[in-house]
Parts: structure tokens; sequence; C-alpha cells
């Protein structure tokens, strides 16, 4: 019952691991995601749709400062005047910059290109630099109070140092992870290797005993070394026995002479 208990510990154990090895390679491969992307284009979709949060308060009261917006990737043609977007600006000041600005005006270029007149709803003038498909994110479909719990957040994960932690936590982890399992595959490998050389051991000393064992009748079996005294003992005996053997033969031919 106990080994039972103990295998069933066993096998929680190693599904909570994979489990967490799992979770850890999914947010290593999301951070690694979100980094290719901030990095090529400045920003990070999913499905086509972004998060951002609003820095300035340019569009209040409609969207207030520190407030979050989902932004959703829109085809320019399918914008309308009214409609609230998030464009990455070309103003020498603040280019490559997300703007979230309302659109005021669409008209077509010399080029036959769809171009977009923005402004802020609290700013007296409009933007400077129209929105072109080449800039355009996509078009505001939800917007979050100022400065709530997840805005904070975005806010934090927003700047290089929050952006970096983003990404060195989860490595470090996984990293730990990997280097903990290491750890243990090594520790694991030193005992089966002590353990073997001490089954190979007692099997040796077994061998000894066993040999020694089949020995012992063998030597049992050797007569016992003869001495000197032994043998010349023995050739007093076999000469006495030789002259006596001698005398009765010398008797017996007397005998039949007379």
């Amino acid at each position: 019952m106990m080994k039972t208990n103990d295998q069933e510990k066993q096998i929680q154990q190693k599904i909570s691991a994979t489990l967490v090895t799992l979770l850890l390679i999914a947010a290593v491969c999301l951070c690694l995601y979100v980094s290719i992307q901030v990095l090529g284009r400045g920003y990070a979709s999913f499905g086509g749709y972004s998060v951002f949060r609003v820095v300035t308060g340019s569009m209040e009261p409609s969207i207030p400062e520190g407030a979050l917006t989902l932004t959703k990737k829109t085809d320019i043609q399918d914008i309308e005047i009214g409609d609230v977007i998030c464009f990455r600006s070309k103003s020498p000041t603040m280019i490559g910059k997300t703007i979230t600005h309302r659109v005021i005006d669409v008209f077509q270029g010399a080029q036959g290109e769809i171009l977009l007149k923005t402004q802020g709803d609290a700013n007296t003038s409009y933007d400077e630099y129209y929105v072109t498909s080449d800039n355009l994110v996509g078009k505001v479909v939800w917007h979050s109070k100022s400065n709530n719990v997840f805005s904070k957040a975005v806010g934090f994960f927003s700047n290089k140092y929050g952006f970096l932690a983003c990404i060195a936590l989860p490595c470090l982890l996984f990293a730990g992870m990997i280097l903990r399992d290491c750890v243990k595959n090594i520790k694991n490998d030193m005992k089966r290797t002590l353990e073997l050389l001490a089954q190979q051991d007692v099997e040796s000393q077994r061998m000894q005993e066993q040999s020694r064992a089949d020995e012992q009748p063998l030597q049992e079996q050797v007569p016992p070394q003869q001495t000197t005294e032994t043998y010349d003992e023995m050739r007093e005996r076999i000469r006495a026995e030789l002259i006596e053997e001698l005398k009765q033969n010398n008797g017996g031919e007397q005998s039949k002479t007379e």
C-alpha cells in the first residue's frame, strides 16, 4: 500500500513538472514571438488585434489618458470619418510612435491612394502628416477606463525594463528548470553507478567465498606428506619381512635334504 502511494506521488510530481515545463516553454515562445514583432514593426499583434496604452490626454474625454485600447487590423478602404484609429507617426519628432486619433477626413492623394486626416479630440489642430496604408495599424474597437490594473501592467511591460523582464524572466525560469533536471539526472546516474559498483563488490566477494569452499575438499583429499622417519620405518619393516621370509625358505630346504 505504501509503495502504491509512493508511485502515485511520483506520477503526480512528474505530471506537475511536465505541465510547468510546457507552460514555461509556451511563455518563452510567446515572449520570443512578441519580441520579434516589436523589433520588426514596433508593436505586437495576435490574430489581427493589438493592445495599446494611451499615454497622453489628446483624446479626452472620449478616451482618457492611461486607458487601454483594443485595435483591430482594418483595411484603409473600410475606415470612415469619425473612426478612432491607431497609426505609426511620421512626424520627425515622434516618428515610429503609435498614435491614437480620430479620422476627420478621408480623401485620395495625387497617386490615387487613400489618405486619412486625423486629429485628437482634445487638440486644437489636426495632425500634420496624413495616415496611409503603410503606417495604419487598425481601428479602435474598444477602450478601457483610465489607469486600471491591466493598463498599469501594459505600461510596465511597454518600457524597456519591463520588456526585458518579460523576455528574461521566462527564459531564466526555463533555463533553471533545465539545469535542475540536468543536476537531477547526474545525481541519479551517480547513484546507479555506486549501486552497480556495490553490487559488483558483493558478487565478487560471493564468488571468492564459493571458490574457497570448492577448494577445501580437494585439500582434504591430498594425502599427508611422508617424512624421512616414516620412510626409514617402512624400509626396516620391509627388510625384516624379507629376512624372515628367507629364513623360512632356508629352513624348508634343509628339512628336505635330511
